[in-house]
């Protein structure tokens, strides 16, 4: 895995370095070619040779050809440029564990019935290890996906993943990514784009296109007899016809910059999004219902996506320069250059405006089915869960994804229908982390993806924490009180419908009489609403309740040793209860008693 990220690293270091070559080349040959042509411009007032005119023609289309070349090859060194970066983050996430920048703590939100609690979002968070995407609106769609799982589509994700992971499709996905990384979008640009789409346009009348045209035939034809045969009468006619065009002209100069849509180089952007949508289109050997789906959303009846947004960007191009009175008053009063491209822009708004949010989605979501599918690569080991309809949820050889292989001590755990599991241990001893193991991979399994496990089955249902809550002083709220609310918008959603449910050392802060007798209530009230999950506990009292309901209560434990004076810890779950202490061993050790 890593060589072959290496391998990519070499690949695209030496594209770099000839596509850097070439662009210099390029740049030093246009610019011999603007001194040549210069010089041939020069000698052309002097000589008046018919030849230097072609010479001159020859070298501008040179030039041109050569300005288009040098985009076009500094585009591709920008590309491998993307790459080279690309592949030394995955060599570094591999090797160092080092994790991607883009954290989504901007998606933090304390009251989710589980995001806060196992650390989806922020800096070494879930979101972070699998986020690939470059797109702000792809970081929206990736955060969707963890906050509100699409459990009907579990299978077409597998599916998809599956077979975008698999290295044969690496190339492509690398290209793809690399394409995206060139795309500075911010939500403005959505927000001000959506606006756009909405918005009711002026109705460009249909006798004014052959108006313009006439009006444009008359001041060329003026220009052109008036400076051959200098006579008053066509002098006066250029002239009228001049204040008629801008009169013209600037009746339509502000719908027209309202039409850019309020962006400097809008064009640009559009531009970026349709080369990545180009590569959605013209992929091939990918036959997952889910990518077939994302390729049809970007036909439309008459064109292509990448089409019309190539269109679009053209015609935001074309209006880029009406603010520029030395271009745009020159264009207007000869062609209605901006007028033109203002119809064809209106013309192009009422075909395609209602498809751009959707077209811009599909890269979106490109972007998170390869997050997805570099998560199942980078991890070849990790298992994609059966599902079943009979409530039955088990791992086999469960850790936490985001503890280091070398590092982490794998567990087995099985629920079937309606069992709740009392998890006890001393301090230190796993409980909380293995909690937390046991959610994060019922919400990888729910997103389609592969679990942190060699074996699993789950039964999709929604996801319920209680494990790590926060006070909020704004808000006057104590930390007990947040608590109380969460408990009680558990039990609320626990009576709609069967949830998995993860508790951890309830009602803390409270009197332990009164601790002790809340959690009891707490448990028999899971068992009445016949959740599923585990209760972690100090408190060894509440584990005779497995005895009032054997059927549906069992104990399970982490254990700690004193070993030589030190303590020792296994990390390995237990059947029953925890019969080892270790916090008045730890305040002597460390000399606090």
């Amino acid at each position: 895995m890593i060589s072959t990220y290496q391998q990519l690293l070499q690949e695209a270091t030496l594209t770099h370095k000839q596509l850097s070559r070439k662009t210099q080349m390029i740049g030093s040959l246009r610019l011999i070619v603007a001194v040549v042509l210069l010089g041939a411009i020069y000698f052309a007032f002097s000589a008046q040779r018919w030849i230097i005119d072609l010479v001159i023609l020859l070298l501008l289309v040179l030039f041109l050809y050569l300005v288009s070349l040098h985009k076009k090859t500094n585009l591709l060194r920008q590309i491998a440029q993307a790459k080279i970066i690309l592949n030394e983050k995955e060599i570094a996430f591999l090797e160092k564990n080092e994790f991607f920048t883009a954290d989504g703590k901007e998606f933090q939100d304390d009251s989710h019935p589980y995001s806060y609690d196992l650390d989806i979002f922020g800096s070494h968070s879930l979101y972070q290890y699998i986020n690939r995407t470059h797109t702000f609106l792809g970081r929206q769609v990736l955060a969707d996906h963890f906050l509100n799982p699409k459990t009907d589509d579990i299978t077409t994700l597998q599916k998809a993943i599956e077979e975008l992971s698999q290295e044969k499709h690496l190339r492509w996905r690398q290209e793809f990514m690399a394409t995206t990384s060139q795309i500075e979008d911010t939500q403005d640009f959505y927000q001000q784009m959506e606006q756009w789409a909405k918005e009711q346009e002026h109705t460009f009348p249909r006798a004014l296109p052959p108006l313009l045209w006439g009006l444009s035939f008359l001041a060329i034809l003026s220009v052109i007899v008036g400076y051959g045969w200098e006579q008053e009468l066509f002098q006066i006619l250029f002239k009228s016809l001049i204040v008629v065009n801008l009169l013209v002209f600037f009746s339509f100069v502000g719908k027209m910059q309202k039409s850019k849509l309020g962006f400097e180089n809008t064009y640009r952007l559009l531009h970026a999004f349709q080369r990545s949508i180009t590569q959605i289109e013209q992929a091939s050997g990918l036959g997952s219902s889910r990518f077939v789906s994302l390729q049809k959303q970007l036909s439309a009846e008459q064109s292509s996506a990448s089409k019309s947004i190539s269109r679009l960007s053209r015609l935001l191009d074309d209006l880029d320069s009406v603010g520029n009175i030395l271009v745009s008053i020159p264009l207007n009063i000869f062609t209605f250059y901006h007028l033109h491209a203002y119809r064809k822009l209106l013309d192009w708004k009422r075909t395609h405006a209602q498809h751009i949010t959707p077209w811009l989605t599909v890269i979106a979501e490109m972007e998170v089915l390869h997050s997805f599918a570099t998560f199942a690569y980078n991890n070849p080991t990790f298992a994609y869960p059966s599902l079943n309809d009979q409530q039955l949820i088990s791992f086999e050889g469960l850790g936490h994804p985001l503890i280091p292989a070398k590092d982490r001590i794998d567990n087995s755990i099985s629920f079937a229908p309606h069992r709740f599991v009392i998890l006890t241990g001393s301090n230190m001893s796993g409980k909380s982390t293995f909690l937390r193991a046991l959610g994060v991979n019922m919400l990888l399994a729910s997103m389609g993806l592969p679990v942190c496990a060699q074996k699993a089955t789950i039964h999709p249902m929604p996801l319920l924490v209680s494990m790590r809550l926060s006070d909020s002083l704004s808000d006057g709220k104590s930390y007990f009180f947040a608590e109380i609310n969460r408990l009680r918008s558990i039990m609320e959603t626990l009576a709609q419908a069967p949830c998995f449910v993860l508790l951890d050392e309830l009602l803390r802060g409270t009197n332990s009489q009164d601790k002790q007798s809340g959690t009891f209530k707490i448990i028999e009230k899971m068992v009445l609403l016949k959740a599923i999950g585990v209760i972690a506990t100090h408190d060894l009292e509440v584990c005779a309740l497995s005895e009032k309901y054997p059927e549906v209560l069992q104990n399970k434990c982490f254990e700690s040793q004193i070993v030589d004076g030190e303590l020792y810890f296994d990390y390995t779950l237990k059947e029953g209860i925890c019969q080892n202490k270790n916090a008045t061993f730890l305040m002597e050790k460390m000399g606090i008693i």
